[in-house]
């Protein structure tokens, strides 16, 4: 029996997912002699094969190249598993959303926006936009660069047409820092101030985070990490989207943490937006709300 084919694609991202991929190591092999791998990311749009049975497809869709690739994918495709944050959640591209389309080129560009228009760049569309914006995806895995294992998992679940589910508890729960006073019913505050990491002199590495006076984004976020930024000495920052779908992740950072930390302090000392939406812009209500999108944000398929 032949094996099922495999193809990977890089869109407006860092392909960083390919990296996590990669850091599989031998295990990769074990995937690889699953398949029979017939597209890569270098490959060329040209090359793309007319049917394929699985495509990996990370980073956003942030060009028009990109959404003609990610188009031809679905059409090529039986099983599209949209893999990292970028795919999934816009990513931290997806920031730009809070600027219109010319004020982003005329930061890149300033005065030489009209000479590299002219030059063979790909047209950058209006908002960076996740992948299922345009098309449909039967698997999916967040994460900025996803846990190896859990996106190998993911891949191999794909290529065998089995069942695969994200975790659907927040990141607290694989957290190991301990929470004392944060689980007390209180009206006072835990902290009375908000604190950069590097401002606290003598942190406890076992405390969690909140406790301390940290913004972290662990209550609001999805395990599946193994919480390997926290148990590493920094704060959650969101990157595998919020644990379950219907609420905002920002603005239930807001709603959630302004009960733990002061709310004043909260307001004027951190970037609400940059860390409440680092990862999650795109598919928050911003975008759509901060400026008009021309393409009225429906699906091309």
């Amino acid at each position: 029996m032949s094996k099922p084919t495999f193809a990977t694609v890089s869109l407006g991202g860092c392909e960083g997912c390919h990296v996590a991929l990669l850091d599989a190591h031998e295990g990769l092999l074990d995937l690889l002699g699953q398949v029979d791998y017939v597209y890569g990311p270098y490959s060329g749009l040209d090359s793309l094969p007319a049917q394929v049975d699985v495509v990996m497809v990370e980073g956003a869709v942030q060009t028009e190249h990109d959404r003609e690739t990610l188009l031809k994918l679905r059409k090529a495709a039986k099983t599209v598993v949209a893999i990292g944050s970028c795919a999934v959640l816009g990513g931290i591209g997806g920031l730009r959303n809070l600027s219109p389309r010319s004020a982003v080129l005329e930061h890149a560009f300033g005065d030489e926006v009209d000479a590299k228009a002219g030059q063979d760049l790909p047209e950058l569309i209006d908002r960076c936009r996740p992948v299922t914006d345009f098309i449909d995806v039967e698997y999916s895995h967040p994460g900025c660069a996803p846990e190896t294992a859990g996106l190998v998992a993911c891949l191999s679940a794909a290529i065998r047409g089995a069942e695969f589910e994200m975790p659907r508890r927040n990141l607290c729960d694989q957290c190991p820092r301990v929470k004392r006073k944060l689980l007390e019913h209180t009206q006072e505050f835990i902290s009375d101030n908000v604190y950069a990491l590097m401002e606290l002199d003598d942190a406890d590495e076992t405390t969690c985070f909140l406790e301390l006076g940290v913004l972290c984004m662990g209550p609001m976020t999805r395990e599946g990490c193994g919480a390997k930024c926290t148990t590493a000495g920094v704060p959650c920052r969101g990157c595998y989207g919020p644990s379950r779908l219907e609420y905002e992740q920002g603005g239930k950072a807001v709603d959630a943490l302004a009960a733990v930390l002061p709310a004043g302090a909260l307001m004027y000392l951190e970037d609400l937006i940059g860390t409440g939406y680092r990862f999650s812009m795109p598919v928050s209500v911003f975008p759509a709300s901060y400026q008009h999108d021309s393409e009225g944000g429906e699906r091309d398929a």
